[in-house]
């Protein structure tokens, strides 16, 4: 009588630690997702640089088929118009160089105007561009990086694109 109650206690307790393992085994497992970061965190990263968070940003987007993108901020306080882009490209070609254009309007419409902030310069490892200026230029929403040979008053070669 001893060895059967023994037997049957064995199994009784087996019987319980495969039922709490199924039940454990079916509980959802967390799935981590791998955090990936921004365009403007990479680019704070890259640049070493805190983007302030009350400016109007715009992320750019590579247009040309490779793998760039940028940052653009725009802020109009005091009769101060300040922007700043933080673009992560590639060396530009011999001759040619990069420049920033802030559009307002569409180019088949009239009332079309391209202004040019400036040819954007190499700066821990990235391209950067700072402009200021005293008129508002608030209505000008598209941000364009272009690949130019010559200074124009078009872009040429649209590389980056983005709006505010």
């Amino acid at each position: 009588m001893k060895r059967r109650d023994i037997v049957i206690g064995s199994a009784v307790l087996l019987l319980l630690v495969g039922v709490v393992y199924y039940r454990q085994s079916r509980k959802p497992q967390e799935t981590k997702v791998p955090e990936t970061l921004s365009v403007e965190n990479q680019l704070e990263d890259k640049f070493k640089v805190e983007i302030p968070e009350d400016v109007d940003k715009a992320e750019l987007k590579d247009v040309s088929g490779g793998n760039g993108s940028a940052i653009a901020t725009r802020k109009y306080e005091e009769d101060k118009f300040t922007s700043t882009i933080l673009a992560d490209l590639p060396e530009a070609e011999a001759g040619k160089f990069y420049q920033a254009w802030l559009v307002k309007g569409k180019e088949s419409e009239e009332g079309y105007e391209a202004l040019s902030l400036g040819k954007l310069v190499i700066a821990k490892g990235g391209w950067i561009l700072e402009f200021q200026g005293n008129k508002d230029l608030s209505d000008h929403s598209q941000v364009l990086v272009s690949l130019e040979e010559k200074s124009d008053t078009t872009p040429e070669k649209k590389i980056l694109e983005g709006n505010f």
